[in-house]
């Protein structure tokens, strides 16, 4: 079979949360660069199944996970995925994951070292900063994409592209919550998920506006971490988008998460 895949489709990583061999729950990461250093990007809520703001357990009967079995593009196959376990706490079940090392768990991303260098011989990691232009054009109101998985990892594991619009002003979330809000109804399975801004090429013919078969440039927004919560779920669906500073920042401090406040 011959298909051709939008490249990124390929950047998202169907995540299952388990404790030793007890699934918890789903999410969604994907990876991120550093000279030749991988990292998983996901939610603080994620690995912890805590709430990111208050600490509370995200699951009734107070579980928290251990494991994540992450479903990697591979080198082998076209089209092909395979699991791999990774360890998200060591021998003391200290985190093993990097947390923003001003603000902890207060920003709501976290970053995953993984043993693969860019070239690994088995996966094909597709990192999200070496494909995406840098942010320099989203303002309120824009169309954007969450790529994730809303109902679990379904076969054959490659992501629904959620649509939404940018419902507050980008360069105001450094001065007051550090995230920014986007319009779009969600699903647990999407927390983690990659968001991005596509650009087209366009063309008119007579009263007709045509895009170009393939974009002209798409660019990384930030990282999503589910809606705000509401009483009700009918509420207005706005979700929450931490930028790509917020990464930048976890990698260049290297600090381990140390959990404080629980």
């Amino acid at each position: 079979m011959t298909a051709e895949l939008d490249r990124f489709s390929l950047v998202t990583v169907p995540l299952s949360l388990h404790f030793d061999d007890t699934h918890l729950s789903d999410a969604t990461g994907f990876i991120w660069q550093e000279g030749r250093q991988n990292y998983l990007i996901t939610n603080w809520h994620v690995v912890t199944a805590r709430h990111s703001q208050t600490g509370k357990s995200l699951n009734t009967h107070g579980g928290r996970p251990n494991k994540i079995h992450a479903l990697f593009n591979t080198r082998i196959l076209q089209f092909l995925k395979q699991t791999h376990v990774i360890n998200i706490r060591d021998a003391d079940d200290k985190a093993l994951w990097l947390a923003h090392p001003a603000r902890g768990r207060a920003v709501d991303v976290v970053a995953i070292p993984l043993p693969y260098a860019d070239e690994d011989p088995i996966f094909d990691l597709h990192p999200i900063n070496k494909y995406a232009a840098v942010q320099h054009t989203a303002r309120i109101a824009m169309e954007v994409f969450v790529l994730g998985y809303p109902f679990g990892p379904e076969p054959p594991g490659y992501p629904v592209w959620k649509r939404g619009s940018m419902a507050s002003e980008p360069d105001l979330a450094r001065i007051g919550t550090g995230y920014y809000l986007v319009d779009t109804a969600s699903r647990p399975g999407m927390s983690g998920s990659p968001v991005i801004r596509r650009i087209w090429n366009q063309r008119v013919d007579g009263d007709r506006v045509i895009p170009a078969p393939t974009p002209l440039r798409t660019e990384f927004v930030g990282v999503y971490s589910g809606r705000r919560h509401t009483n009700d779920p009918n509420d207005a669906q706005l979700g929450m988008v931490w930028p790509r500073a917020c990464i930048e920042d976890i990698i260049a401090g290297n600090r381990r998460d140390e959990e404080q406040e629980w």
